[in-house]
């Protein structure tokens, strides 16, 4: 076997590898943009729920108008942040503030006992609570996918290529503080 034809056996393999390497990364980025999409998905379901949440618990109850002003608020610069492309973080924060205050109105709800009879609220918060759990799903998907593209990106030998190729690392969708804080059980 000729020197030359060893040296274009190992180009060609270089070359197929670098096509390989190059393609899985796309995949994994790919899958991480997918299931931000999904996540967002979640949260537009949320945000069209939102606005009959509060009209129809503030009719129920006679919360203190400052929170259903302050969901308002919370609501349109998360929709904003989602249409602007914002970065995942500042998205992340955004809306762990806006489960927070759904949580917050699903305490004061349920601190009425005779609402309870009130189908349409109850449909309400069923469905709030259902969404909340497909959005913690989707971003537990996000996250998932997100590590699997930065491990993909950090392992060697495709750290080497993957900056030069344009391939950044993706950001997590992080959990409020309040939520990974020990919890204390009193009996």
């Amino acid at each position: 076997m000729s020197i030359e034809l060893i040296v274009l056996i190992i180009l060609a393999a270089a070359v197929l590898y670098v096509f390989f390497l190059y393609n899985d990364l796309v995949t994994a980025r790919v899958r991480v943009d997918q299931s931000l999409k999904d996540i967002d998905v979640q949260l537009k379901k949320r945000y069209d729920l939102l606005p009959d949440l509060v009209e129809t618990a503030r009719k129920a109850t006679n919360l203190d108008e400052k929170v259903f002003t302050e969901v308002a608020r919370l609501r349109s610069q998360a929709i904003e942040a989602q249409n602007s492309g914002a970065n995942v973080a500042s998205r992340s924060q955004l809306e762990n503030q806006l489960s927070s205050m759904m949580r917050d109105i699903k305490v004061s709800v349920e601190a009425y006992p005779d609402i309870k009879s009130h189908g349409e609220l109850s449909s309400l918060m069923e469905s709030v609570t259902g969404i909340e759990e497909k959005i913690a799903y989707a971003r537990q998907f996000y996250n998932s996918n997100a590590a699997d593209y930065n491990t993909k990106i950090k392992l060697f030998p495709a750290v080497v290529l993957a900056s030069s190729l344009g391939f950044k690392e993706a950001e997590y969708f992080a959990a409020p503080e309040e939520e990974k804080a020990d919890v204390k059980v009193q009996f």
